[in-house]
This record gives structure tokens, sequence and C-alpha cells, in this order.
């Protein structure tokens, strides 16, 4: 099954280059030119053959596929991660586990398989889902310590945007030279908060381009999907990951409208979508959105008409 057909004879990494943390130092899978589209497979619950003989789902873990080089990038530069196509395999898992997820209470431990025909998730005999694909982990290698697969952070990671879709793309700021990219943990479909834990895990692959971005400056990575550009704050909770989210966005558009922070707040206030990426790992993401149509210059306007405020 695919989205948006992933671009023949591109440079590609199987699940052999799997990566339990987001390092540079490990070689490089592949290395690519600016603008060049590779492929990479993505493991899910499902790829050890593991999830269906242990009830153990807990010591399962979902890991990133990488690093991968991109020549001519430098620390301190912002890159564009193009999201070509993302492929999906023909079945889901999903999980809960004691003590994780959202809900008050608790949940007990189980694990679902589920099947995905013709773009719908057949969650059970009567209720389907149609799907989304999306990448939930997508990031660059830190300068510091290597955070493992599931982390959130100034690098990108497990950011579990459900926004990070084929068509899309991520900006994120550089670390280390080649900023040494990995990518993985698709899910068919996911809400935002992945209030579980899980979304519809699967195996599958994607197809990525990487560009520097000149002249551009930001401090955690940034979404644009949809017409909208979304910052993505990370937190030890939702507020601090709330805040990091709406400063940002207050940044950007300070920085592109040239106006004075009340100004541009009473816009965000106006205007601009808080809502939760994921609320379930030990660091919670948010996302701010707001359309493109608010901001005049590249690469977060899309060169359409805006009303003075």
């Amino acid at each position: 099954m695919s989205v948006s057909h992933p671009l023949m004879n591109a440079p590609h990494a199987g699940f052999e280059h799997a990566s339990a943390f987001f390092t540079a130092d490990t070689p490089p899978v592949l290395e690519v030119d600016q603008g060049e589209p590779f492929s990479l497979d993505a493991s899910s619950l499902l790829t050890s053959g593991l999830f269906e003989s242990t009830g153990e789902y807990e010591k399962l873990s979902i890991p990133v596929t990488g690093p991968v080089l991109v020549r001519g990038v430098k620390p301190g530069d912002v890159i564009r991660v193009d999201i070509h196509g993302i492929r999906i395999n023909g079945r889901g898992a999903m999980v809960t586990l004691p003590g994780r997820g959202g809900f008050s209470g608790g949940l007990g431990r189980c694990g679902r398989i589920v099947d995905i025909v013709d773009g719908e998730v057949h969650f059970d005999d009567q209720v389907t889902i149609p799907i989304r694909p999306m990448i939930g982990k997508i990031g660059v290698a830190p300068s510091g310590a290597s955070p493992d697969s599931s982390t959130v952070g100034i690098h990108g990671g497990n950011m579990d945007c459900k926004d990070v879709t084929s068509g899309s793309a991520v900006v994120l700021p550089v670390q280390v030279a080649g900023a040494m990219l990995f990518a993985g943990d698709l899910h068919a479909v996911q809400g935002d908060g992945e209030c579980s834990l899980t979304g519809v895990e699967v195996e599958g692959s994607v197809v990525l381009s990487c560009r520097v971005l000149p002249g551009a400056s930001l401090r955690r990575p940034v979404v644009l999907s949809g017409g909208a550009v979304i910052t993505i704050g990370d937190g030890e909770d939702l507020d601090e990951a709330a805040r990091h989210a709406l400063d940002d966005m207050l940044e950007l558009l300070v920085a592109d409208r040239r106006w004075p922070r009340e100004k541009a707040a009473m816009l965000l206030s106006a205007a601009a979508d808080v809502a939760v990426s994921q609320l379930v790992n030990a660091r919670a993401s948010v996302k701010v959105t707001l359309a493109s149509r608010y901001f005049s210059t590249s690469p977060f306007s899309l060169d359409t008409p805006t009303r003075n405020a």
C-alpha cells in the first residue's frame, strides 16, 4: 500500500540499518547530495516477530533508520526535509501497558493486530478508520549525548506529530556536519496525543530529500504541512512543551512581520491552534499551528494574499 508513490531508483537503506539512538557516532548508511531523493525502510512493533509470541510488549521498541549524511551541510545550518512518499504494509499493531497512556485509572497490558485494506484500518468487524500515514520519528544527530529513539527534543526525534505526512516538510536545526538524519516509526493513522501509547504502528518505507535553507535560524523543529506552519515544543510536561511551541511561533511571526511581540501574540490568540502531539512518552510534545497565509517570507509563506492587521 502506498501514498504518493515513492520515487524509483533512489539510494536506499534497509531494515538492517535500524538504530536505537539519534547519534553521530554511527557511520552514515547513506551519503546523499542536497535535493537528492533517498528511501529508508522503517521497522515497527511487528518487525521482529516477537509481538505475536510474547505479551511483554514493554520489551519491544521502535527504532529509527539511519544516519543519512547530507553533503555540504554544516553545524548551525537549517535543513528542510521533504517527505515525497510513505509506503505502509497491510498489517498494523497497537498496545496498551500498565502505567502508560493518558487515562486516569490506568490501562492493562493488551496487544492488537489490525489489517489495513483499501485505505482503511479494520479496527474490528464493525469499525474502520481511514488511514493517514505519517512519520512518528524524524530528526538529526545531536552534537552532545545521543538520545534514544523515543525521545523528542531540539533534534526532532519522537515528535509523533500527525501532520508529518507525504507532501509535508520538516525543518530542523543542524548540530553536526552532514546533519546525520534518521527516520522511522510509521503510523497508518494516529490521533493528536497518541493517548493510549501507540498509533497504528506499521512497517513500511519513506522517500525523503534534504536541502539547506540559507539564512534560516531555528531553535526547534518546524513542520510545514497542509498550508500551515507548525511549531513543535517538547517538555517534561505539557505546560512546558506548550510554552516552547508558543514561544517559537511567536519568534517566527515577529521576525517575519517585524511586529511587536504583543501584536504578534494577539494574532496567535485569534488565529493559531495549540494542540497535543504526544502525551504518553517521557517528554511530551505540543504543536502550535498557524496558516501559512499569515507569513510573508519564505519558507513559511505560500505567497498567498494576506489581510493587513
